[in-house]
């Protein structure tokens, strides 16, 4: 018989494969709730719901869930930007496995500059030169999330298109308040509905 910690940690590894590879678990991000709601049921004594209000007040949640924020913002990044928060929470609480542990001064820099960096169109080649291989990368497709962190700071993250342009960073804090749009990634948001 399995012990607790056996069952925790296979639902840990399934989140983690699900936030690095989101398209391999289902459509949207209907894979990322299922593995979110396995791990936070035999994390948290139970509680499916805490990581959804969670979410809802960092303005990351909509009515379809993070994908349609993020579609109102970035179409076309919907599954891995997706991934990227919910990474942002499973990193909260320890379960997310960083692929490279970046030092204090390595973190600092990424930190410091993520948002001044943006002002610049970049690739994502761009982005791997100058801060080297990331803690975590989320891909299903030509697009991908690439995220810098260490344990107790928020992972700096730099969202790419399917062409492997930058289109923004973001670091903690509210969802939308906290990105960076690059100038590319500003020309392709969707224009404003006009509610007249």
């Amino acid at each position: 018989m399995l012990t607790v910690e056996q069952i925790q940690q296979h639902f840990i590894e399934q989140l983690n494969g699900a936030i690095r590879r989101p398209g391999m678990y289902g459509r949207d991000e209907d894979g990322l709730g299922n593995a979110m709601r396995n791990v936070t049921y035999v994390m948290e004594t139970g509680d499916e719901r805490g990581w959804i209000n969670a979410l809802e007040a960092r303005g990351a949640w909509s009515s379809i869930g993070v994908t349609g924020m993020v579609r109102q913002l970035m179409p076309g990044t919907e599954q891995n930007a997706a991934a990227s928060v919910y990474a942002d929470y499973a990193h909260e609480h320890g379960w997310l496995v960083l692929d490279r542990t970046l030092t204090a001064e390595e973190y600092g820099v990424v930190r410091d500059r993520f948002a001044q960096w943006c002002a610049v169109d970049r690739s994502r080649g761009d982005v791997v030169e100058r801060f080297g291989e990331p803690s975590v990368r989320t891909t299903s497709s030509g697009d991908g999330v690439l995220g810098y962190g260490r344990p107790g700071e928020p992972i700096v993250w730099f969202h790419c298109g399917d062409d492997e342009v930058v289109l923004a960073g973001r670091c903690g804090g509210l969802f939308v308040e906290s990105l960076r749009f690059t100038p590319e990634g500003t020309r392709r948001r969707p224009a404003e509905e006009d509610d007249s």
